[in-house]
C-alpha cells in the first residue's frame, strides 16, 4: 500500500488548493452531484512523488483523502501550475471540465494533468460519470466532437482505447 502521505502535507498549499477545489467549487460540487456514493479516484500530485491519495464521493461530499484508492475508477496526477488552471476555470460545470480535459492533453509535464482511466465503460455508466459528461453543457460536445466522441459508441471506444490496467510510472507509491 505504501506509506502514509508526510505529516506536512495539510501544508502544502497544492494539496490546500486541489482539497478546497474538490470540496467548494461550484462547478466541481455540481459535477460531483451527478457521482455514485463510494466512486473512487487516485490523485497523484507531481511535487510529492510516492505519495498516493484519493478521492472518494460520501455523504453527498467528495473528499481527498491520503493513502490509495482500493478500486479507483481514474487516477489523476495534477501538477501545481494544473491546480492553479484549474483554480482560475468557470463556475459553470463545462467551462470546468474543458479546461480538465484541456490540461489532460497538455504536452508539457508541468502543466499537464496525467489521467488514466480503470473502469470499464459499465461502471463509468453506472457510477454516473457518462450522464455527466453528456450533461456538461455545448463547450463539451463540442470538444467532444473536435475530438470524434458524437455518441455513446464513439465514447465507449475512446474509453476502451484510453482504459490502461497497468499503472504509470509516476503511481507508484515509494
Amino acid at each position: 500500500m505504501g506509506p502514509a502521505p508526510q505529516a506536512d502535507a495539510a501544508s502544502d498549499p497544492h494539496v490546500v488548493a486541489l482539497t478546497r477545489l474538490f470540496r467548494s467549487h461550484p462547478a466541481w460540487c455540481a459535477a460531483a452531484a451527478h457521482i455514485a456514493e463510494g466512486s473512487t479516484s487516485g490523485v497523484w500530485f507531481l511535487h510529492r512523488p510516492g505519495e498516493p491519495w484519493h478521492l472518494v464521493r460520501e455523504r453527498d461530499e467528495t473528499w481527498l483523502r491520503p493513502g490509495p484508492a482500493a478500486h479507483p475508477d481514474f487516477v489523476f496526477r495534477f501538477s501545481p501550475a494544473s491546480i492553479r488552471q484549474l483554480e482560475q476555470a468557470g463556475d459553470r460545470v463545462g467551462d470546468f471540465a474543458v479546461r480538465l480535459f484541456e490540461l489532460m492533453l497538455e504536452a508539457e509535464p508541468e502543466r499537464q494533468v496525467g489521467f488514466r482511466i480503470v473502469a470499464g465503460m459499465t461502471r463509468l455508466l453506472r457510477r454516473g460519470y457518462v450522464g455527466l459528461l453528456l450533461s456538461s453543457g455545448p463547450r463539451v460536445a463540442a470538444l467532444a466532437a473536435r475530438n470524434g466522441v458524437t455518441g455513446l459508441a464513439s465514447l465507449r471506444r475512446l474509453v476502451n482505447s484510453l482504459r490502461r490496467s497497468e499503472p504509470y510510472d509516476w503511481e507508484v507509491a515509494a
